[in-house]
């Protein structure tokens, strides 16, 4: 079956003591999610001084040492996780990560830019990856690297682009917007009646995913930027709070 767009989902209103929030993978049993901007910010090369890191893992009853994580430098690059890494690094400069390993957690950090979660239905692979303006299309590698490693095939994945900065606030410059439309085609982008120019990741994503194939996608519309409970470089400046992007851990 071809990949519906028309699947949106929102992350509702979380229990005001709440962590994170789930985020729902189409047809599987993955456990997938994000953490709230109230959980602290989760930089991953600050995470030996962060206790909210920590406090978040036991809040999911996640064991550290399952945890695996890569540097993420804005590529288009994906990592298989077997389980032999060590989960205190060195970290592979990485922004996507794949497993058939349910017990192993993979997370990305993430604050405007896109985490999206990969699910085969039929392997019981999974993946995580994120997915910037630099990085659009790093979906697409992911799949390829899930096939590869694990036999996956499209039509057996579901994949959900999670919450992201929205076209109503990623103003850019006029080059980018030439760049990013040039690359990914007109419904990539926004020209406002402001006269901005906008990107929106989300449909650029959604488009690549549809045209791949995919049996199923969500696609969670809350912006990052509008919604204050989620962290976003775009709203608070240098002093974002970076969300941790989460797959996997299950015994």
């Amino acid at each position: 079956m071809a990949a519906d767009c028309s699947d949106t989902v929102t992350l509702g209103q979380p229990a005001r003591e709440a962590l994170f929030a789930q985020i729902p993978l189409p047809a599987s049993g993955a456990r997938a999610g994000i953490s709230l901007a109230r959980a602290g910010d989760m930089d991953l090369a600050r995470r030996g001084d962060l206790p909210w890191r920590g406090r978040l893992f036991s809040a999911l009853g996640a064991d550290p040492s399952r945890v695996r994580c890569v540097r993420q430098v804005h590529s288009r690059t994906v990592v298989r996780i077997d389980g032999a890494e060590p989960p205190d690094g060195p970290f592979p400069e990485a922004d996507g990560m794949v497993t058939d390993r349910p017990d192993l957690l993979l997370t990305v950090t993430v604050a405007d830019c896109l985490p999206i979660f990969l699910a085969d239905r039929r392997t019981g692979a999974f993946g995580l990856v994120h997915s910037g303006w630099k990085g659009t299309g790093i979906v697409l590698e992911a799949i390829r690297v899930m096939g590869a490693a694990f036999g996956t095939r499209a039509v057996d994945l579901g994949v959900t682009i999670g919450p992201g900065i929205g076209p109503c606030c990623y103003t850019v410059p006029a080059d980018r917007y030439e760049r990013f439309r040039a690359g990914f085609g007109p419904g990539a982008v926004l020209l406002g009646a402001d006269g901005r120019y906008r990107l929106d990741l989300r449909a650029a994503n959604a488009a690549l995913l549809e045209r791949e194939g995919v049996g199923e996608l969500a696609v969670v519309s809350d912006c990052t930027s509008c919604n204050p409970l989620l962290g976003s470089f775009r709203r608070e400046g240098a002093a974002f709070t970076r969300m941790l992007a989460f797959i996997g851990g299950r015994s």
